[in-house]
């Protein structure tokens, strides 16, 4: 869980550089959060299996 943010502040460094606005980047960062822990919480039976 602790790479997600280093993710997002690379995310967002390059939606700063292709000129996106503060407000549309943090709706972009967000919507890529939720389908991360979506994802996470679809796949977690698989995710218990890689653990063990």
């Amino acid at each position: 869980m602790e790479s997600l943010p280093v993710r997002k502040t690379g995310v967002n460094a390059m939606l700063i550089h292709q000129g996106m606005e503060q407000p549309e980047r943090l709706t972009q960062l967000n919507q890529m959060a939720i389908t991360q822990i979506t994802s996470l919480l679809r796949h977690k039976d698989q995710t218990k299996k890689l653990n063990t």
